[in-house]
């Protein structure tokens, strides 16, 4: 799977992004009572060292707090007390993923299947890590179980949208993106996601009307404003792709691309 292209690093990057907060929170989406939690199931671990579903609980809660070494452990506490657990296992895969370890991850996605085939996240998971290695049929297959099982899985669309479009399937990819919206009305990223792939597909106009969807739900999306200025760009429009770079640096002062296309396009004015 290639990326030699900007507009495609970028894209890949944010899906990264997406997909690496999906891995280190397993179950819980409560951050911000991380901290408590992980008292919370330590003392329970304690309590009741000889019951799998605390330890598995308590590596969750670690897998948000970014302690993987130790939610690793405490996974295989739970398969070591209950071998066939399933969610045990698709943790331990999600944790080898965060880790780089991809093969391995497959490996535990697999065995979570086959011991909890209604899984969704092991589905959705599992498709994602083919897709990294260019097996789409494969990516494809798991993506479309995973809806079956939990049409609402807003995850699961947004990753068809990237296979669709890597596959130079846009309109597909912006179905995708678009059907995040049934469940999800105010949903910035997806609008961002469609302005990307019409701007790929050379359809710089649709573009820029989903980039400023996605702005008008969440003017803070430093991407959607590097996109604009990207679009602006191709529309000759110098000094608008100026402000929309300069936005995206205000909110991502790191952002290398924005601030390449900065430099370009002041050298232009």
């Amino acid at each position: 799977m290639s990326r030699d292209n900007p507009i495609h690093e970028a894209l890949f990057t944010a899906l990264m992004f997406a997909c690496a907060a999906a891995l280190l929170v397993a179950t819980y989406s409560r951050n911000s009572v991380w901290s408590a939690e992980s008292s919370l199931w330590a003392d329970v671990v304690m309590k009741s060292p000889s019951k799998a579903r605390p330890h598995y609980n308590y590596a969750t809660v670690l897998a948000g707090e970014g302690r993987l070494d130790e939610a690793l452990e405490e996974n295989r506490k739970a398969i070591d007390i209950y071998p066939y657990y399933g969610k045990a296992h698709f943790n331990i895969g999600a944790i080898y993923h965060a880790m780089g370890r991809t093969e391995e991850a497959i490996g535990k996605y697999e065995l979570a299947i086959a011991l909890k085939p209604d899984l969704v996240e092991a589905h959705n998971n599992l498709g994602y890590a083919y897709y990294t290695q260019g097996r789409f049929s494969e990516a494809l297959r798991e993506y479309q179980t995973a809806l079956a099982l939990e049409p609402s899985h807003i995850k699961t669309y947004i990753n068809m949208g990237y296979l669709y479009r890597d596959q130079g399937r846009f309109d597909e990819a912006v179905g995708e993106y678009g059907k995040t919206l049934k469940y999800l009305p105010g949903y910035a990223q997806a609008y961002y996601l469609m302005g990307e792939a019409r701007l790929l597909q050379g359809r710089t106009e649709q573009a820029v009307e989903g980039y400023n969807a996605a702005l008008r739900l969440d003017n803070s999306l430093a991407e959607a404003h590097n996109g604009l200025g990207k679009a602006y760009e191709r529309q000759g429009l110098l000094r608008e792709a100026a402000v929309q770079y300069r936005d995206a640096l205000d909110l991502k002062p790191d952002y290398a691309e924005a601030e390449e296309a900065l430099k370009r396009i002041i050298g232009r004015l």
